[in-house]
């Protein structure tokens, strides 16, 4: 019974020296600065803020009016736009999630490797062009693929 004292006050004292080194350590405070950037968008644009689109031959002179079309739409969330693609006389939606790199995003379509595909993508803060999505067609089949994936995370060195 003495032993298990004995063992018990050794490691209390033990806990209290260690909780007290971690205090000393942990007296730098950090602040990280919150989001200049709004959640929510005020007045989202009911115009396309980006486009892409080129005609489909139908094998009649364009007669049909068919075309490959990507659009991007703003939302009332600020990074997040509603696309909208079509390519003959089939139309889907779908969701873009832009990363908040603590600026309002700048995204833009940029023609892809063929007439009927195209890349989707978003400024970073030093002005570099970064490929997201790309919407394509294949074996008369729309597409939507992902390039890169992206994500933002806060980094705390301690002084």
């Amino acid at each position: 019974m003495k032993r298990v004292a004995v063992f018990l006050s050794s490691f209390l004292l033990i806990s209290c020296n260690n909780n007290e080194s971690k205090k000393s350590e942990s007296d730098t405070v950090v602040v990280i600065k919150a989001s200049t950037v709004s959640e929510i968008r005020e007045n989202p644009k009911s115009a396309p803020v980006a486009n892409y689109s080129v005609a489909v031959e139908d094998g009649v002179n364009y007669a049909n009016g068919w075309k490959f079309s990507v659009s991007l739409f703003e939302t009332k969330y600020t990074f997040k736009y509603l696309l909208k693609m079509q390519y003959k006389e089939l139309r889907e939606t779908d969701t873009l999630i832009i990363p908040n790199l603590g600026e309002y995003p700048k995204v833009e379509i940029r023609k892809g490797t063929s007439a009927q595909s195209c890349i989707i993508g978003f400024f970073d803060k030093k002005g570099n062009f970064k490929e997201y999505k790309k919407v394509i067609v294949r074996n008369e089949q729309l597409k939507l693929i992902t390039l890169q994936s992206y994500s933002v995370g806060v980094v705390i060195k301690k002084q």
